[in-house]
């Protein structure tokens, strides 16, 4: 009796480890030995998640956030939680066009800019650029994928057609006008540099989603111009 008891328990044992199910995977179509990234997949958003009472759910999206930081691997530190922002632009379109942030240094005794940008996956970062405000110069930038991988597009780089999985959102298409694109790769850990002060620019997240560290010189929000009139920032 025995035996035929430890006999069921190993071919039960033997028919899920066949399937490939994992128990410590959330996702039960993954098989055991699946990457991190893919075991911890990327659940599909959808404007409901985000939008309550046709308002914008700003806890809801910083959530988002913190999961795929989660996921990437991403150290999510207090500051980071408490500081955190989150925005869709007032375009109503959250899980294609928004981002999170938060400003690490902003001040202009000395013109010390850090800032996180923060995009779920393929999502986009409205196009816009930068102009002279208040005395202030236009601002300078460069962008530096912490995690993930993130498609600068702008005046200089690659054209855009290299990159056919790299979706413009619909709601955004007749807004663009930039078609080149440089990549800020984590794995890489290259640095993607604005081509030149005033030129307009947008990105949009890989896949996985991405955590972009920026560095830039002073600014204030009033020198931002968007290509789309309907953002508010």
């Amino acid at each position: 009796m025995k035996l035929n008891i430890i006999s069921a328990i190993l071919a039960v044992s033997a028919a899920s480890f066949a399937t490939g199910a994992c128990s410590t995977c959330p996702y039960a179509d993954k098989p055991c030995d699946a990457p991190k990234t893919e075991c911890a997949s990327t659940p599909k958003l959808t404007k409901e998640m985000f939008y309550k009472n046709g308002k914008f759910d700003e806890a809801a999206a910083k959530q988002a956030y913190f999961d795929m930081m989660t996921r990437l691997g991403y150290p999510i530190s207090e500051n980071l939680r408490k500081n955190m922002w989150a925005i869709d632009f007032g375009l109503g379109d959250f899980p294609n066009v928004g981002m999170a942030g938060i400003f690490w240094a902003h001040e202009n005794q000395h013109g010390v800019f850090g800032h996180e940008i923060l995009l779920l996956p393929n999502q986009m970062l409205v196009e816009h650029a930068h102009v002279p405000n208040a005395g202030l110069p236009a601002k300078n930038e460069c962008w530096h994928a912490r995690a993930g991988k993130s498609y600068c597009f702008g005046e200089t780089g690659e054209d855009a057609s290299k990159y056919p999985d790299v979706k413009i959102p619909e709601s955004q298409k007749k807004h663009v006008t930039v078609g080149k694109v440089s990549v800020a790769d984590a794995k890489e850990g290259n640095v993607v540099w604005l081509n030149r002060l005033g030129a307009y620019h947008f990105q949009i997240a890989g896949p996985e989603g991405a955590v972009i560290t920026e560095y830039g010189s002073y600014h204030q929000n009033e020198g931002n111009r968007f290509t789309n009139p309907n953002v508010k920032f």
